[in-house]
């Protein structure tokens, strides 16, 4: 039966429209909207779905990072600070590069600088940091505990002699001990993570035949340069971290931070330094050579 224009079969969902078919409509989805925009609980389900993946992928590593603190905390932290230094010196170079109106043609990444630098976290700084934290620690400990032994956790019981409970442990954050850590750290040892930036990098680069009058024209530099950037950026933070992070977590913390620093030493400790050398060829060979001509003179 024929009626205005269009045909619809019974028990069929195709409707027919002269020659034209219309498909089945789709079933509705259930959803909301949100300033405008349409959110589909099927979209939103996926959404929540990845970010728990991706939470829980960052409390697996998180767990993991843990646990290493805890079985292997020098090596973990060296490890930590070779890599973020590594970080570090691959945004300077980025910076330099972007910078370098010199017309001079450059043969790009410098691998052995950011060999050097990872060796430097590695072997110096993230051992120093280490040692020189739990050094600051016992002489002005910053979280204080009224109890007999020192405890970090805030959920200790305090027992008397009948191992009934008296009271929750205290926990005081002493301010002036965190100003005096960052004090120390920003002051005093940067005086020593300058040197060991220079002199290492300086040898692993290949040049260091030019060490001593690196160290002599540049090192109040860019020690400056490293006082500058702690008074007008790393300190405030470093204060904070300080105060709010336990021990353990204070040079993951601190490396996080010193990438900027990393950045800024990197750049100003290669102003005046040339391209890398092969450290294989302007160190090790002349040592070897150095060591069999002796060979040789002896007999």
């Amino acid at each position: 039966m024929q009626s205005d224009g269009h045909h619809r079969s019974s028990g069929s969902t195709i409707e027919m429209y002269g020659d034209e078919l219309e498909p089945p409509k789709s079933k509705a989805r259930s959803g909301y909207s949100v300033d405008g925009y349409s959110l589909y609980d099927d979209e939103v389900t996926t959404a929540t779905a990845k970010s728990g993946r991706f939470s829980q992928l960052l409390n697996h590593l998180g767990t993991f990072y843990s646990e290493q603190l805890e079985s292997n905390p020098i090596r973990t932290k060296s490890f930590t600070a070779g890599t973020l230094a590594v970080v570090g010196d691959l945004l300077a170079q980025g910076i330099e590069l972007s910078f370098d109106n010199t017309g001079e043609e450059t043969s790009g990444l410098d691998g052995w600088r950011v060999f050097a630098m990872f060796i430097e976290g590695l072997c110096f700084s993230g051992p120093s940091m280490h040692y020189a934290y739990d050094f600051y620690e016992r002489l002005f400990p910053i979280v204080i505990c009224d109890c007999v032994e020192p405890i970090v956790h805030e959920d200790v019981q305090i027992l008397d002699a009948n191992g009934d409970i008296i009271r929750v442990a205290n926990f005081k954050t002493e301010w002036k001990n965190v100003l005096i850590h960052v004090a120390f750290d920003q002051i005093f040892m940067a005086m020593w993570y300058v040197a060991g930036l220079m002199i290492i990098t300086c040898v692993i680069e290949g040049h260091s035949s030019d060490l001593g009058a690196e160290l002599q024209n540049d090192y109040l530099r860019n020690l400056g340069a490293s006082w500058l950037a702690a008074a007008l950026f790393f300190a405030p933070i470093q204060i904070f971290a300080f105060g709010k992070l336990d021990k353990s977590y204070r040079v993951l913390a601190v490396n996080i931070i010193d990438i900027l620093w990393v950045t800024v030493m990197s750049i100003v400790t290669h102003l005046n330094r040339g391209e890398s050398e092969s450290f294989v060829k302007s160190v090790l060979i002349p040592m070897l050579a150095l060591i069999g001509d002796n060979i040789v003179d002896s007999t």
